[in-house]
């Protein structure tokens, strides 16, 4: 009797160590961020969504409050951005395909921006350039640090924190203009490499305030259909 029950209770260790085995294991933060960037590097489409949870980033007098976009890699994407001016939140569309520029204002059609007013437009699609976008910044952040696994959307990824400069971060999006370093959180998708989350924080809100941005990825390679609409 008492032989079986230490056999039942080494195999009971045995599962349970083979358990605690299985899953995605933690890895070196220097080669998660690398696979991040390489990953990101050969999207075609994606599918992305901001919101700023703490400060106040302008753009054509307007705070932006979240944006949701459809990218076609490498350049055009539709986006809908939440502003606010004063007390009241609105609903801006902008339509990058072609390198033309076209804004949505509420009841109202379509309009062509060009020279400073369609460069004023964050273009989300720089943020996959893949010279000056997240394939090329990810890997390059100063002190990396590997924090846990989490799942993100259902997906275990492996959370990883580093520290990129003010002008890492500008080349990604021109409209962040941070007086100093900038903290990120990623979570790196354990399987395929790829961004699901990333939190960035700084002071890169409106004259140098502390703000800080989420970004969520989805919709992977998925079909994205982007065309020039007709201009009112």
């Amino acid at each position: 009797m008492k032989t079986r029950l230490a056999s039942l209770c080494a195999c009971a260790v045995a599962l349970a160590l083979f358990a605690g085995c299985g899953g995605l294991q933690p890895e070196d933060p220097v080669q998660a961020l690398r696979q991040g960037g390489s990953a990101m590097a050969n999207l075609k489409s994606v599918s992305s969504s901001l919101k700023f949870t703490k400060g106040t980033v302008s753009f054509r007098g307007f705070a932006l409050v979240a944006a949701k976009a459809a990218l076609r890699l490498p350049s055009d994407s539709d986006t809908t951005y939440t502003v606010r001016q004063q007390d009241v939140q609105i609903a801006l569309e902008v339509i990058i395909a072609g390198g033309h520029v076209y804004l949505h204002l509420p009841f109202s059609g379509y309009n062509e921006l060009t020279g400073v007013d369609a460069a004023d437009i964050p273009d989300l699609a720089k943020l996959f350039d893949a010279k000056t976008g997240l394939p090329a910044v990810i890997p390059a952040g100063r002190n990396p640090k590997y924090i846990a696994v989490e799942q993100v959307g259902g997906v275990d990824s492996h959370k990883v924190t580093a520290t990129y400069s003010a002008s890492q971060v500008h080349s990604m999006l021109p409209q962040l203009n941070s007086s100093g370093d900038v903290d990120a959180t990623i979570w790196i998708g354990g399987s395929d490499h790829l961004v699901r989350k990333a939190v960035l924080s700084g002071a890169f809100g409106d004259n140098g305030t502390p703000s800080s941005v989420e970004v969520d990825l989805s919709g992977f390679n998925g079909a994205v259909a982007i065309s020039s609409p007709a201009v009112s």
